[in-house]
């Protein structure tokens, strides 16, 4: 039976040999120092009370605990020798010590000197102790760490009035063993708040509550806890890495920045170096996450983490002597480390390697049954692979045991939602959407997805495994939990590989995207993750995207925006050698945008200059485990720095009229005459004033400027309509075909263009008008009635027919009208078995519909059917 947890005692009785208030004011100034940040006052202020014989054993603590804050644990350790060459208790200064000699790897010795606190009962024996349960936790030694966790419920219950320091350490305690019980984690959290309470200018209380609370997925209170242990001690190092942390789990380009503040405060602070090399390692820099990871094993030769981000690291680079050296070291340190392959399943799933982290995290669980975390990541990722049963049952388990992991409940909602949803199958995919969408769009995904994969794999020379499974959510914030565990992701869609997840049309507001480009920009991700084994660089796959949408459709993916090419002029763009930066890291808004663009152009001009079989070949040397500068010469023939020219002067020659027209934004200041946005600006007053004519010279000399700009206020599409305005309908559809082949979001755009198209008698601009349109907001009846109509006038039925079928998903007021129309689309088009079961659910509806009845009979006289 689970020991009572007794709380809100009393708490002003200090503990038997443990001095809880400074004797004097040189210790506390010295204590203040300490916890404000101040270490070199702090280190002055304890050595002199040291040396003089005062205040000890507390000025000695103070004096190597001020030292090892910023890593100098040589120092610490020295300062400590001093102190007992000197008289000190050896005894009393065993668990600084001991603290001490764990940082820098030294385990044995460091076990010897907390056992020698605890066994000698010193003034701190219960901190030894939390810290020698801790050391034998990451030893592999759990059975006699939980024995000592387990009595921090005892010590509690049984004492009175404990410092922060203890009260914190019992916070330690109830967080490890919460994995076994989480209402202990409730506890925890109790014992940090009387921490805090007890001494609230102790930042240290606070750090541990907030990684709690950021552990349990709560970010906005571990945020708020961290952010108050910096603002009394900015320089608290564990505090700034706490803080990347979360930046990370916010999905914050800060992260590395903070991180790089945590190591500024302390280079000694081993963790703090892997989580770096781990940020690395999902920025696909592999250079750089071994070099800070080997920086931490100077420090502790024998870290755990460190050696875990360099097994990660080996198998990013398919470096199988690596990997398996680096596993057995973890190994020979804890035996018991199921972090070890928890770390690597999440490297794995950060590069999309979704198998190998189902492998990873189910090595882990088979290490640890009750890794709850483990246990979670194996379930998601299990659902990434498409195995939705048995993802389900395993992400049941994980919540069952942590039930605050956020990340599991919203995927098992996420699930109850996709267990309503109805598939439809092709002779490559399998659409899973919601029965209120499958209808209608089924009629238009499932042909997009089979001539998208025939080119791609007529292109790739490949074909990824089928069926592909295919999610098209209803609502954004479930796709975006079937992506991430979290909702408020900015992405319309995912590739897993042969499993792919996205937003219907509906699931956005209307215009928002283009869901068919999108379709094929996550298929195409389906070909080059399969291609590579799943090892192509995110900037490849992301780039070979943006340009397979280029050559499905006019208008279909990124186009060039003004600042983009500010952010080229002004080299804000990052080299080719740190690519991925800007997808995962971005450093300014619409950088991310930016990098999809460029990472396009690169591509585009590889193709270009050398042809797709280079594009080819660089897939290959991915395939085969080479990293990127190697794959780029063996494919390229040349070195980044290089292609990194080459794509400087490729832009340039694209876009260096557009750039200079651009000219030079200075801020507060109008722009300068003659660039784009004065002559933009020239030509919105002309229009406001009514002088059209002049507007529209105006705005020709702008689109010359600049032709490839697609925004909203493009020139072309102003011109479009003051064109129509004007009456002159061929110059308005030559500028409304333009704008659309530039701009794939643009639905008003496209219907105008139908308008006009009308106007003029041009049924196939109609046509290709509104196909455009229905890819942007497939939901508008009338446009389906139009398109259907023309279709029907020119002899095209079996388009008549998607549309007829469209407006029926659409549930109409006159469902036997709609029935009989698709019937007599079928019907016209040579499948009479489809039109008389259309003509049949007409007349079930309307028994006496003269209309129905007589196709109805004239069906049957052409198949001798008289059902």
């Amino acid at each position: 039976m689970k020991p009572a947890f007794l709380l809100g005692l009393a708490l002003a009785v200090p503990l038997p040999g443990c001095a809880q208030e400074p004797s004097d004011a040189s210790l506390g100034s010295a204590l203040e120092a300490y916890q404000t940040g101040a270490y070199e006052t702090a280190v002055e202020g304890y050595r002199s009370l040291a040396r003089s014989g005062a205040d000890l054993p507390l000025s000695a603590r103070g004096w190597a605990l001020s030292l090892a804050a910023t890593g100098e644990y040589d120092e610490a350790i020295e300062a400590l020798d001093e102190v007992e060459r000197q008289g000190g208790d050896v005894i009393e200064l065993s668990r600084v010590r001991g603290t001490v000699l764990r940082r820098v790897g030294r385990r044995a010795e460091a076990e010897a000197r907390l056992r020698a606190a605890v066994d000698s009962t010193a003034s701190d024996g219960e901190l030894a102790r939390i810290e020698l349960a801790e050391l034998l936790f990451d030893s592999g030694r759990r059975d006699e760490a939980i024995e000592i966790f387990d009595g921090f419920i005892d010590f509690y219950n049984g004492s009175n009035g404990l410092d922060a320091p203890h009260l914190s350490a019992v916070g330690r305690a109830l967080t490890v063993l919460g994995t076994r019980d989480p209402d202990l984690f409730h506890d925890a959290v109790r014992a940090f708040e009387e921490a805090i309470e007890v001494d609230p200018g102790d930042p240290d209380a606070k750090v541990h509550l907030g990684a709690l609370f950021l552990d349990k997925y709560d970010s906005p209170n571990a945020g708020q806890l961290i952010d108050a242990a910096l603002a009394r001690n900015p320089n608290h190092a564990a505090g700034l890495l706490a803080k990347a942390r979360r930046a990370k789990f916010e999905g914050s380009s800060a992260a590395i920045e903070l991180t790089e503040e945590s190591l500024a405060a302390n280079p000694a602070l081993t963790e703090a170096r892997a989580f770096l090399a781990r940020l690395y390692l999902e920025l696909e820099d592999p250079v750089s996450a071994e070099t800070e990871a080997r920086r931490a094993l100077e420090t502790d030769p024998s870290s755990l983490e460190a050696w875990t981000e360099l097994a990660a690291i080996a198998h990013f680079r398919g470096d199988a002597p690596a990997f398996a050296s680096a596993r057995d070291e973890v190994l020979s340190v804890n035996p018991n480390h199921s972090t070890l392959y928890e770390a690597l399943a999440e490297v794995a799933y950060r590069t999309h390697r979704y198998a190998d982290a189902v492998q990873f995290a189910q090595q882990a669980i088979d290490i640890d049954p009750i890794s709850w975390s483990a246990m979670a990541t194996l379930g998601l990722n299990q659902l990434r692979l498409g195995q939705l049963d048995t993802g389900r049952e395993t992400l049941e388990t994980a919540f069952a045991g942590d039930p605050f992991n956020v990340w599991v409940k919203n995927t098992l909602d996420m699930l109850d939602e996709l267990s309503v949803f109805e598939q439809t199958r092709t002779e490559r995919f399998v659409f899973s959407m919601h029965p209120d969408e499958i209808g209608l769009l089924s009629a238009y995904a499932s042909p997009l997805a089979e001539e998208a994969f025939a080119a791609m794999s007529a292109r790739y020379r490949y074909e990824p495994p089928t069926p592909i499974s295919v999610e098209i959510f209803d609502r954004h914030a479930d796709f975006s939990v079937r992506t991430v565990g979290l909702a408020g992701i900015g992405a319309l869609g995912v590739s897993f590989g042969s499993v792919l997840a996205m937003d219907s049309p509906g699931a956005r507001t209307g215009g928002e995207f283009n869901w068919g480009s999108t379709l094929w920009h996550e298929i195409s991700h389906a070909f080059t993750l399969g291609y590579t084994e799943h090892r192509v660089p995110r900037w490849l796959s992301e780039g070979l995207a943006v340009l397979d949408e280029r050559h499905a459709r006019p208008g279909w993916g990124s186009d060039v925006d003004p600042g983009f090419l500010a952010a080229f002029n002004e080299d804000r763009l990052p080299s080719l050698e740190r690519f991925n930066y800007g997808f995962v890291r971005p450093q300014y808004p619409g950088q991310v945008q930016h990098s999809y663009f460029m990472a396009s152009l690169l591509c585009q001009m590889i193709e270009e200059t050398r042809g797709f079989d280079a594009i080819l070949a660089l897939l290959q040397a991915h395939k085969e485990g080479l990293e990127t500068p190697e794959a780029v010469m063996r494919a390229l023939g040349t070195d980044l720095e290089s292609l990194d020219g080459e794509l400087s002067d490729y832009i340039r020659t694209e876009y260096g009229s557009a750039i200079a027209a651009l000219g030079e934004a200075e801020p507060d200041q109008p722009p300068a005459p003659g660039t784009f946005p004065a002559i933009m600006m020239d030509g919105a007053r002309a229009a406001a004033d009514g002088r059209t004519d002049e507007a529209i010279e105006t705005f020709e000399r702008a689109r010359e400027a600049f032709p490839q700009y697609a925004g909203p206020d493009a020139p072309a599409l102003l011109l479009a309509r003051l064109y129509r305005e004007t009456g002159q309908l061929d110059l308005a559809a030559t500028r409304y075909r333009e704008y659309a082949a530039l701009n794939e979001n643009h639905f008003d755009a496209r219907v105008e263009l139908a308008d006009v198209e009308a106007e003029l008698g041009n049924a196939a601009g109609l046509q290709s008008a509104l196909e455009g349109a229905m890819w942007v907001n497939p939901y508008g009846p009338d446009l389906h009635t139009r398109l259907a109509g023309s279709y029907e006038e020119t002899g095209d039925w079996g388009r008549s027919a998607r549309e007829r079928s469209a407006l029926l998903a659409l549930a109409p007021t006159d469902l036997a009208e709609a029935h009989y129309r698709l019937a007599y689309a079928h019907f016209r088009g040579g499948d009479p078995e489809l039109a008389r079961k259309s003509v049949l659910s007409a007349l079930e509806i309307a028994p006496n519909y003269e209309e129905a009845l007589d196709l109805l009979l004239e069906i049957r006289g052409r198949t001798g059917d008289d059902r």
